[in-house]
């Protein structure tokens, strides 16, 4: 019965995203539609809730050339943390445009993008996943840009460069494994990749790493996250981090062959990208002065410690069954606090930054869990990866635990920063935001408070105990002392902050450097080319005024008369010699 009610709640949930999209593209049904739109994701979110009926797929022989559908107990966890967001995202999105004359264009946008994320989660093949996959990172392009400004059209340009050299990196990836492999399931399909010629899996996973990399924001390839996130409405950004950032973790889940065989080169790589990702969205998210832009580098931070986790499970295939869980209590731990803090800068009044005193209060809640304060869900992630750590081999075993405490201290320090720039104006009259605002991201607030304790429970890890209470609580206390330095002193108000996009930010001011120094070069050669002509056709002249020389002379050395006297002169020359021998 749970079986059953398992595939057909999957299929309602994925399909019934893509019937409202049609019906909002008839003026007749338009209406209705635009009612059902903000609780589109509820079919799928009491899909994920049903208990998981274990490794059961479905084949669907009809569609995309043959798809499997189901959920593992890790897909299950990606699932629900999806459902939940879009859920409460969809609704909050209902009173938060309630201002905009163009709600069916955003619902059009959001539902397309849901679709695609909820259909690459529950797809078990490489065709369904690539659809999936392909349609949220497009459809999500409108999202960026649906406020037309400037900003907005030229994160969304960004965006949309970056996401179809990531498509076609996926794309590549994918189908060499799977032609290389044999399998388009990915059970399959991932035992097959690790028996490959090491040269051919070497691109799969290079193009697999990178393509996948985009989405999830990796260092490097992260320059679309600070752009995008401060311009697109506060319910795609909730979205847009907490979910389908995501999509690229779960796209490194199902490639890359982790749990069959040790990828040490590999591995290294992903923990230093990782490492150097945490402290870097750390650094430049401390210098920004919007919140929705330090959460984006937040974002980059904590998908590094996923990363690293990623490359810690490369090195220790034998530890995966325990590193997988870690995996996606992470992502739903950071999905949903994350979520949370994107809805609450929405929920600004005044000056758009600052938020009502109540509000302000209440927002502490997810930023302390992404801290990693006592009793939150935060503390638990941080348990589940120093877990983990324990396995791998030196250095990364005495390493871990400590850059894990470095990346907590650095998270709290940016959650304190976020808080400040948040804080309630002294001078401000404000009101509570409305109703509509409020009640979908209380409920969200309460998923931070208790799905990660219920999930912690439902998975039954025995490794796991509960941290000391000082092992948690030290980095927030540190950082509550080097906050208040630092206010005191007012040390950010001299800082400039680095332009979002960052990396972006520099090549664009190199490249005119470079073309500068191109057409230098061009000149220089161009000139050196002339020169060498003009010395070139000088020892030509040069040349053959010798030789008409060399001729001459060579011609009056011919005639009879200097003949006779060479001889008269060599015959003199000869007879001397032999004198003087006698």
């Amino acid at each position: 019965m749970n079986t059953a009610l398992s595939f057909y709640g999957l299929l309602l949930g994925v399909s019934w995203p893509f019937l409202l999209v049609c019906l909002l593209g008839f003026k007749t049904t338009r209406i209705p539609a635009l009612l059902l739109a903000p609780w589109a994701a509820l079919p799928m979110l009491a899909a994920s809730l049903l208990p998981a009926s274990g490794e059961v797929y479905w084949q669907l022989p009809g569609m995309l050339l043959g798809s499997e559908m189901g959920l593992d107990t890790t897909e299950q966890v990606f699932m629900l943390l999806t459902a939940v967001l879009w859920s409460v995202s969809g609704v909050y999105a209902r009173t938060y445009l309630s201002r905009s004359t163009r709600h069916a264009e955003f619902y059009i946008y959001f539902l397309l993008s849901m679709a695609g994320n909820f259909g690459l989660i529950a797809a078990q093949d490489v065709f369904g996943f690539y659809f999936g996959f392909s349609l949220m990172s497009f459809a999500a392009y409108g999202l960026i840009v649906f406020d037309r400004s400037a900003a907005a059209l030229r994160a969304g340009r960004i965006y949309i460069i970056l996401t179809v050299a990531g498509e076609l990196m996926v794309f590549v990836a994918l189908l060499m494994a799977a032609g290389m492999t044999g399998a388009t399931a990915f059970d399959a399909m991932r035992a097959g990749v690790a028996l490959m010629d090491p040269a051919d899996r070497y691109w799969v996973i290079l193009l697999g790493v990178t393509g996948f990399g985009i989405k999830a924001g990796m260092l490097g390839l992260h320059i679309w996250l600070p752009l995008a996130h401060p311009v697109a409405p506060a319910p795609a950004s909730a979205v847009l981090s907490g979910a389908m950032i995501k999509a690229g973790l779960l796209g490194w889940l199902q490639l890359l062959p982790l749990g069959e065989m040790a990828l040490p080169g590999w591995g290294a790589i992903m923990i230093m990208l990782g490492l150097a990702a945490a402290l870097y969205g750390v650094v430049i998210g401390l210098m920004q002065h919007e919140p929705k832009t330090l959460l984006a580098y937040s974002s980059i931070s904590q998908m590094g410690v996923m990363t690293m986790v990623v490359g810690l499970g490369m090195l220790i295939p034998s530890a995966w069954p325990l590193i997988l869980p870690t995996i996606a209590f992470y992502a739903l731990h950071h999905g949903l606090s994350k979520g949370a803090l994107f809805l609450g800068t929405g929920l600004a009044t005044g000056d758009g930054r600052r938020l009502p005193r109540r509000i302000w209060l209440v927002m502490w809640l997810p930023a302390l869990a992404l801290a990693g304060a006592p009793w939150t869900s935060g503390m638990l992630a941080k348990q589940f990866v120093k877990v983990n750590a324990v396995y791998a081999a030196a250095p990364w075993d005495s390493l871990l635990p400590l850059l894990l405490s470095v990346s907590a201290l650095a998270t709290a320090l940016l959650m304190a920063r976020l808080l400040y720039l948040c804080r309630p104006a002294a001078a401000l009259s404000v009101s509570l935001p409305a109703a509509g605002l409020v009640w979908p991201w209380s409920i969200l607030l309460l998923a931070v408070l208790l799905m990660p304790w219920w999930l912690a429970a439902a998975m039954s890890v025995p490794e796991i105990k509960m941290l000391p209470v000082t092992d948690s609580l030290w980095p927030v206390l540190v950082t509550a002392a080097m906050t208040w330095l630092v206010l005191r002193l007012g040390m950010f108000r001299a800082i400039q902050a680095p332009p979002a996009g960052d990396i972006l930010v520099l090549m664009t001011r190199i490249l005119p450097l470079l073309h500068y120094l191109e057409n230098g070069l061009i000149r220089l050669t161009t000139n050196w080319n002339k020169a060498q002509t003009v010395v070139l056709a000088y020892l030509a002249e040069l040349k053959l005024i010798a030789k008409e020389k060399l001729q001459g002379i060579e011609n009056y050395l011919a005639r009879w008369e200097m003949a006779m006297l060479f001889a008269i002169i060599m015959a003199v020359g000869i007879g001397f010699i032999a004198g003087v021998n006698n």
